[in-house]
């Protein structure tokens, strides 16, 4: 037992723990702590609530420290400072309780705005262990349920099961793939440079198995693994990588932080996840996150000629585990397979750098030449051959800067390409590629970052007119840590500059950046690349599905003030709507697209003018008016 986990469990033992349990009903998770996120790790729980309105109540003793309301992220949300020094939150409310909800409502209102964030003055709302504290909804995002989240006195969120929160749990993870890595330009995995995914097969309960993996160098292993609770997948505990029956490496999930939760990026392999969510069992330069500090060494398994066995366990906080075997064994094998014979240049990256692959006639003996110019650097790089005709070369420079690289060969036309690099821990760098502006500070680089960037002949279509060149910056699944600035030029055409900006290209669409206009160009702050553009939105949002309807006669002093809105082009702002010029608190589901007023106080008898504004982050707005008769 580690000394972090006894004195959790000496706290819990002194303080009268478990914590209530927030609601009534049975305990079941619709997703863990420390589940995978789309960059970051789960902070909570999530607890199923099968609709709205259940009531919740307070976990210990203590008073509410801190109330939210927002139309993303938690949502409403309630954060409790219990007496034994943890905070609670509770997060996807659909109402506060009592004193809570009206100061909420009156604070609101004075600031005529449904986004708030309040700090009650300590003790103002008292509470004791089991009181309601609020009703169970769905704002924010995602479907209705409860998040449910413990964080210590450092504001570090805490599995709750170390702290004797339970809930039922019989069933052993389940591991569906395996990936070993080669990790330097010399280690081969199957006879390869890339990444092997692998399936598995049964070998009994909560027993696995793959075929033998030929591997030479430096390399890593992962697993797409999840935890099944009915219909739902959560996450594990813990995972161990054990070899020839010795411990190498042990992941575990006790314990976050909010300064590194995007560490998450790195946990899981950032560059397969359209293969699987391989949960790392090696610590990617820069991952400083709690869950990979269990272990000294960095989990990276140096194979050398001789076989090993290799065992994976996977287990949840209750003990339930599975476990995954196989062998290591020397990779002596000759390249083989069939390859394309295009004389194609080709790009990958799965981290350790970029590789890049020419593909020739079988018959061919001449190698193509790669040869990497820097500023102070020319580096002639002897391709890999990998299968008849196939060569690579991977490209990892030892020091950050601009290169290009030349790839040549009598029946290939000769290329140019620059391309950007930078390792963690270097000076910050300032440099254009091409169009393309980059500000890379010296934590961005999860170990080595590395960036093409070039304009696309064919950008993705959007809804709104696109001024300029579209280009992509690439690698796409790039990891990134601290921000990075990019820039991009203003281009011409551009009709209303209010209503220009950049826009990332995304699975469903186009997203706005928060750019700003300086010195001729467009700036602007990310952790993602892909694919850049500037898009002037002059599409007004949509205003549809209005209630009340003109002329409506109202049966009661609080009708329903609802709408349907949308936005195709730079998102929604602002949402206000007035009744005879008197603001209305109307809250804002982003994920359904619905305005509704909350129906907080009574509208005075007589005949009264509903007003609709809703204005997008380009400034466009619809404006819609109802008459509205509210009986004596």
């Amino acid at each position: 037992m580690t000394p972090f986990i006894a004195v959790l469990l000496f706290s819990a033992a002194t303080t009268g723990q478990p914590y209530h349990w927030p609601l009534d009903q049975p305990r079941q998770l619709t997703s863990s702590f420390a589940e995978y996120r789309p960059g970051r790790f789960h902070a909570g729980i999530d607890l199923r609530t099968g609709g709205i309105g259940l009531p919740v109540y307070a976990a210990g003793d203590g008073y509410v420290s801190r109330v939210r309301c927002s139309p993303y992220g938690y949502g409403k949300a309630v954060y409790l400072a219990l007496d034994d020094g943890n905070t609670v939150v509770y997060a996807h409310l659909n109402a506060f309780s009592g004193q809570i909800g009206a100061y909420v409502r009156a604070r609101q209102h004075a600031a005529r705005s449904y986004t708030v964030d309040l700090y009650p003055q300590a003790g103002r709302f008292q509470v004791k262990r089991g009181d309601l504290i609020a009703k169970s909804g769905q704002t924010g995002i995602g479907a209705p349920h409860l998040h449910y989240e413990i964080r210590d006195g450092a504001q570090r969120p805490l599995n709750p099961r170390l702290l004797g929160i339970t809930w039922p749990d019989t069933r052993a993870p389940e591991i569906r793939k395996l990936v070993v890595a080669p990790l330097d330009a010399d280690a081969r995995v199957n006879g390869r440079m890339t990444p092997a995914v692998l399936d598995l097969s049964p070998a009994g309960k909560g027993r696995y198995q793959a075929s033998p993996v030929r591997a030479t160098g430096r390399v890593g292993f992962g697993v797409d693994v999840v935890d099944r609770d009915g219909a739902y997948r959560l996450g594990v505990h813990e995972m161990r990588l054990r070899m020839d029956g010795q411990d190498r490496f042990v992941m575990r999930h006790d314990r976050l932080s909010y300064d590194n939760l995007r560490n998450a990026a790195v946990s899981y392999h950032p560059y397969l996840l359209k293969q699987g969510r391989f949960l790392l069992l090696w610590r990617w330069p820069g991952n400083g996150c709690d869950s990979y500090a269990v272990s000294r060494e960095d989990g990276t398994v140096e194979v050398d000629g001789n076989p090993h066995e290799v065992e994976i366990v996977a287990a949840d906080f209750a003990g339930n585990h599975a476990v995954l075997r196989f062998q290591i064994l020397p990779d002596g094998a000759a390249p083989s397979g069939e390859v394309k014979a295009d004389g194609a240049v080709r790009w990958a990256c799965f981290g350790q750098g970029l590789d890049v692959s020419v593909n020739l006639p079988n018959a061919e003996k001449e190698a193509p030449s790669f040869m990497l110019e820097g500023d102070e650097d020319i580096l002639c790089i002897t391709p890999a051959l990998l299968a008849p005709g196939q060569f690579v070369a991977r490209i990892a420079p030892k020091r950050g800067g601009l290169y290009t690289l030349y790839v040549g060969h009598p029946r290939v036309t000769a290329q140019e390409f620059p391309m950007f690099a930078m390792r963690r821990g270097e000076a910050d760098r300032e440099v254009m590629l091409g169009e393309v502006g980059l500000k890379v500070k010296s934590n961005s680089p999860y170990g080595l970052l590395m960036a093409r960037a070039y304009p696309l002949a064919k950008p993705p279509r959007s809804a709104i007119p696109r001024r300029g060149a579209a280009y992509r910056l690439w690698p796409d699944t790039m990891p990134i840590d601290d921000l990075i600035e990019l820039s991009l030029p203003v281009p011409e055409g551009i009709r209303n500059p209010r209503r220009a900006n950049v826009y990332r290209a995304g699975d469903t669409g186009w997203s706005r950046e928060d750019a700003i206009r300086r010195n001729g160009r467009f700036h602007f702050e990310t952790r993602r690349f892909g694919i850049y553009t500037v898009l002037e939105d002059d599409c007004p949002p949509t205003l549809e599905n209005v209630l009340p309807t003109p002329g409506y006669h109202a049966r009661t002093r609080r009708p329903l003030v609802q709408a349907t809105i949308d936005d195709v082009g730079s998102g929604i702002d602002g949402v206000d709507v007035r009744c005879d010029g008197k603001w209305l608190l109307v809250a804002h589901d982003p994920e359904r697209k619905r305005i509704a007023w909350e129906r907080d106080e009574d509208l005075a008898p007589g005949t009264h003018e509903v007003t609709f504004t809703i204005t997008d982050h380009a400034g466009n707005t619809t404006v819609q008016t109802r008459t509205l008769v509210i009986p004596k």
